[in-house]
């Protein structure tokens, strides 16, 4: 069984608050990263975000998950603009990944 969240219908159309992003991450999305095949984070309906949103909702995941992260979660309907800000928020997980490891 996978996990499909529709952010817009937690958040609106507009993700702008990080802290919130953060504990949406914990309380709702790192329950399913190890028991469900896919965690699909579907941004259908969500025209803006900031990178603040984004790195406390993705690079956590990533931070915390490895490279497991990148074969459980999905992005669906991104626009390229979150797009962009989701290929960063992955990059910096994996920069957190990585200084952990060598920590």
């Amino acid at each position: 069984m996978n996990a499909e969240l529709l952010l817009v219908e937690d958040f609106g159309s507009h993700l702008a608050d990080g802290a919130s992003a953060a504990a949406y991450r914990v309380q709702r999305v790192e329950p399913y990263m190890t028991i469900c095949p896919e965690v699909i984070l579907d941004f259908t309906g969500v025209r803006s975000a900031n990178s603040s949103f984004m790195n406390a909702l993705i690079s956590g995941l990533v931070e915390n998950h490895g490279q497991q992260a990148f074969s459980v979660l999905v992005f669906k309907g991104c626009n390229p603009v979150l797009r962009a800000l989701v290929e960063a928020a992955l990059d910096l997980g994996l920069q957190k990944n990585a200084e952990r490891i060598c920590a």
